[in-house]
């Protein structure tokens, strides 16, 4: 669902643990498995130095059910940010060697939801710590180089522009701009609440992704359970304008510029809407490379469903047996 830029302009749409490559004409030139660099279930997200080398999460998923129900229930996250193992936590790796380097000198490890934006001046790392709350900037080589910053609530997505950090500030519907310098990282510059009427009305108040689109700001607005979201479409002043008019049954994720469109990735339905940057649908994003690894996507997911009616089903079963068995014994008694 994720959709990234490298410093050379290649489009990177990420499908479950696949990076689809395109060149910036939107032509598909490669498919990288991350498999091969470590990475059992991506998660967070992953992005781009100025050389070319993607920082990402290696290892498998370290998420327990308890932990499963403490992030449902929206509690804060008490892991710790040190990896389990040595080979798991975030990485820099070279997608052409499949080669990783270990980032940050005694590893950093988020075990759950984060985004990474990388300033391409100065490879400066910024992290939403999204189930801690808190926004973090390391070096290059994952040294830190502040103290994380707080006001957050489930941050998300977040971007640079004009020398400020705009995050995507989840659960107070805001997006929230700071200082990304050493000496000033976090300090409150301005926040714009981001729920027009016409999303509040729809439900759509809980802004996770944003996108700078020409001088106009595009903002993914989820619902409660963080799906099916809307996309709103702000002057650059923060006044809203327009929305984009997607399916009805559409779950957007992620939104990004490309060339002289946008990219709205959408999970429920498998596809890659390109929109004008006037806000209206064209032809979806397509490849070859694109669909081969939709085509498996989709395959994967008949697989979920079934065993999850297949799953239901034997409780049902095993139910009514356990029940069965209760009445006659209580006939037999």
């Amino acid at each position: 669902a994720g959709l990234r830029t490298g410093p050379d302009g290649h489009l990177y749409i990420q499908i479950q643990n696949q990076l689809i490559e395109h060149d910036a004409d939107g032509t598909f030139l490669e498919r990288h498995d991350l498999a091969g660099l470590g990475v059992e279930r991506l998660l967070g997200a992953v992005a781009f130095f100025s050389d070319g080398d993607v920082l990402l999460r290696r290892g498998p998923d370290p998420r327990t059910l308890t932990q499963n129900i403490r992030a449902y229930q929206r509690k804060t996250n008490d892991q710790s940010l040190v990896p389990d193992t040595p080979d798991a936590g975030l990485y820099r790796c070279n997608l052409g060697t499949a080669t990783c380097a270990l980032f940050g000198s005694s590893g950093i490890d988020f075990k759950a939801a984060h985004n990474i934006y990388i300033d391409w001046q100065t490879d400066d790392v910024y992290i939403t710590d999204t189930t801690r709350h808190l926004l973090r900037k390391y070096a290059a080589n994952g040294e830190v180089l502040a103290e994380p910053a707080n006001g957050f609530k489930f941050p998300n997505h977040l971007l640079m522009h004009d020398k400020q950090l705009y995050i995507a500030n989840t659960n107070f519907h805001q997006v929230r701009v700071v200082a990304p310098g050493d000496a000033t990282f976090g300090d409150e510059l301005d926040s714009f609440d981001v729920r027009p009427p016409t999303a509040i009305r729809a439900g759509q108040v809980w802004p996770s992704h944003i996108a700078r689109v020409g001088e106009e700001w595009w903002v993914n607005n989820m619902r409660t359970d963080m799906n099916e979201g809307g996309i709103y479409i702000f002057d650059d002043e923060w006044q809203f304008d327009r929305q984009v008019d997607l399916p009805a049954n559409a779950d957007p994720i992620a939104v990004l510029s490309f060339g002289d469109e946008v990219l709205i990735s959408d999970w429920n339905n498998d596809r890659i809407y390109r929109v004008s940057r006037k806000g209206q649908l064209l032809r979806d994003f397509a490849s070859s490379g694109l669909e081969q690894a939709l085509l498996e996507a989709r395959a994967k997911r008949g697989q979920y469903i079934t065993y999850s009616y297949a799953g239901i089903g034997l409780f049902l079963l095993v139910l009514g047996g356990l029940l069965f068995s209760a009445v006659r014994g209580k006939d037999g008694n």
